[in-house]
């Protein structure tokens, strides 16, 4: 059958959106109806299911015992303590249940959903790390978020194979490294944006290859400049020395004179090299891949997130890990071995032919299933032999697609999460009153009650003036919890900071940990694409006067940056 593009109008937005040729191809492959949400609508209600990096504690359903859990305790889902959850302790096919073919498949599933245990966090392979969430391989980490293979570091939400970093975005292969955003194989590099294989910089954006420069943009194999302007080493260092940089009164103003100064120059209009037939951005070494974001390693897929381990293929609507992944469907947080997946959340390690399941693990041929592992042929949890699964299932999809049901998403009402807290708010922020409006929830979850021995403005200027008794303290946030940051109110300073804070010449943070989040996400794009044309309006060897060349970018119409296509671009770097 040939297939043309046809225009939809999606069912929760009222917008316009386009399934192209390829788009029914693969539905067609995968057996699933075309999509009735936009691209947006999607991901939206996809991320509503995940908690990035917020953490609660909540009731053991088990002990009774309150313990660290990515469930706030206002959540109506059970949970074990993790440990006991994956062991053979319990069963979770005791949970099965009937299909019943008079009720909609959504509500049955809420039904398991609430009754059967989830874990209290999703962490594998972890040493020594405390208070860290959706992490895997890492070792001596502390309130680190969405990484792995990370050593000695905190406060890094999405993270690969860092050691000694801290307050970091978006990082990767980087060492001894501090308030950073997409950065890769760095080292040395302070509150500085979009590098790579670059060390001792500070609050530089766009550098590859360079080291020892200080508020410069757009620099290739590089070193010693100062707001892009070349010295000699030895001026260097007599300018560095003028900087202060121990002083946090310094930093705050050289970070106001470099995030003008980067506005001065052109910025290419998508973040990524080695690509064939790509577009999105923060895309890497792949190929045949539309509308993707933060990837690496993906072919012949569209709207994927956040997948920087490949391979990946044919995979539409997949949001998070990777990891030799292929035929995967509006699903998040599956990895490692995982072939056709649909309509899933938290399932990993060799699962194959799920469909709408929820923390099942090391598991084939599951359909509405909850925290089954090592389980084949299991429906609602009830286990089925191969005869039994493969006759029902066909006749439940039936049933689904007569309900209006099968081909979509869960609800996002079902979401164990308030919305506030989900990675869909940092991608799509609403307020309490349009998040209700469209359907999803959000409910008040306990704040913590700090009693404040010491206000942010009362902690030494220099690094060098901050002695050990400040690990002591309870340090109010400079915000004092009016912004919209999910600002804490409080925070600490522990031993592995200060230590590297010290040794660094770095001042310490005035900030609660979500605020300093905040700060970061604002030197970040964010997954959605504009269609623009080029900015440049010099003579250059492709074009005369005011290029032409048009493209998908995540620089939105009504930012301050100057975006130029790729040729314009190249013109400019230095």
């Amino acid at each position: 059958m040939e297939y043309k593009s046809e225009n939809r109008i999606c069912q929760n937005c009222k917008k316009d959106f386009v399934i192209e040729p390829d788009d029914f191809l693969f539905y067609e492959k995968i057996k699933v109806p075309p999509p009735t949400f936009c691209p947006e609508c999607r991901l939206q209600r996809m991320v509503a299911w995940r908690n990035d990096w917020h953490m609660f504690r909540k009731k053991d359903a088990r002990t009774g015992e309150v313990i660290f859990s990515l469930f706030p305790e206002e959540s109506p889902v059970k949970i074990y303590d993790r440990d006991y959850w994956i062991s053979d302790a319990w069963d979770p096919v005791e949970y099965g249940v009937d299909y019943d073919f008079s009720k909609p498949f959504f509500e049955q599933f809420k039904e398991l959903l609430s009754k059967v245990p989830m874990p209290s966090h999703s962490m594998t392979n972890v040493v020594n790390s405390h208070y860290c969430a959706n992490a895997s391989s890492i070792k001596n980490c502390y309130l680190c978020r969405g990484v792995a293979y990370t050593e000695d570091s905190a406060y890094l939400i999405w993270d690969q194979a860092s050691k000694q970093c801290f307050d970091s975005h978006m990082t990767n292969g980087c060492e001894l490294s501090y308030g950073n955003v997409n950065t890769i194989i760095c080292y040395k590099t302070f509150f500085s944006v979009d590098c790579e294989s670059c060390q001792e910089m500070i609050l530089c954006k766009d550098c590859v290859g360079c080291n020892s420069c200080i508020a410069s943009i757009g620099l290739r194999n590089k070193s010693y400049c100062i707001f892009n302007e070349q010295y000699s080493k030895e001026e260097y260092l007599k300018k560095i020395n003028k900087f202060n940089l121990g002083s946090y009164k310094s930093i705050e103003n050289l970070k106001v004179k470099a995030y003008q100064h980067w506005l001065n120059y052109p910025q290419k209009y998508i973040h990524g090299y080695h690509n064939v037939n790509a577009s999105g951005d923060y895309i890497y070494e792949s190929k045949n891949s539309k509308n993707c974001y933060r990837v690496r390693g993906v072919e012949d897929s569209k709207f994927v997130q956040n997948i920087l381990t490949g391979p990946v293929k044919d995979c539409y609507d997949y949001t998070n890990w990777g990891d030799n992944t292929e035929l995967v469907y509006e699903s998040l947080i599956v990895g490692e071995g995982v072939y056709n997946v649909k309509f899933t959340v938290q399932s990993y390690v060799n699962v194959q032919n799920l469909s709408y399941c929820v923390f099942c693990h090391n598991s084939s041929d599951l359909f509405g299933c909850v925290s089954l592992r090592k389980k084949q042929h299991c429906i609602l949890n009830k286990q089925y032999t191969k005869e039994e699964y493969e006759k029902i299932v066909p006749k439940i999809i039936k049933h689904m697609k007569s309900t209006k049901e099968y081909g979509e998403f869960f609800p996002a009402s079902l979401s164990p999460f308030p919305y506030q807290i989900t990675q869909a708010y940092e991608f799509f922020p609403l307020n309490k009153e349009e998040a209700e409006v469209v359907g999803f929830l959000w409910y008040e979850t306990v704040k913590q009650d700090y009693k404040i021995t010491l206000i942010a403005t009362q902690i030494p200027n220099h690094i060098r003036d901050v002695d050990v008794n400040i690990l002591n303290e309870v340090i109010e946030c400079k915000h004092t919890g009016n912004c919209k940051h999910e600002c804490t109110g409080a925070f600490r300073i522990i031993q592995m900071e200060l230590d590297f804070c010290k040794r660094m010449n770095i001042p310490l943070p005035r900030l609660c940990t979500n605020c300093r989040h905040y700060e970061r996400l604002s030197l970040r794009n964010s997954p959605n694409f504009y269609h623009r044309k080029c900015m440049c309006d010099k003579k250059h060897t492709h074009h005369e006067g005011k290029c032409e060349v048009e493209f998908e970018t995540s620089y939105a119409p009504d930012r301050a940056e100057v975006v130029y296509c790729e040729k314009c671009y190249q013109n400019e770097i230095y």
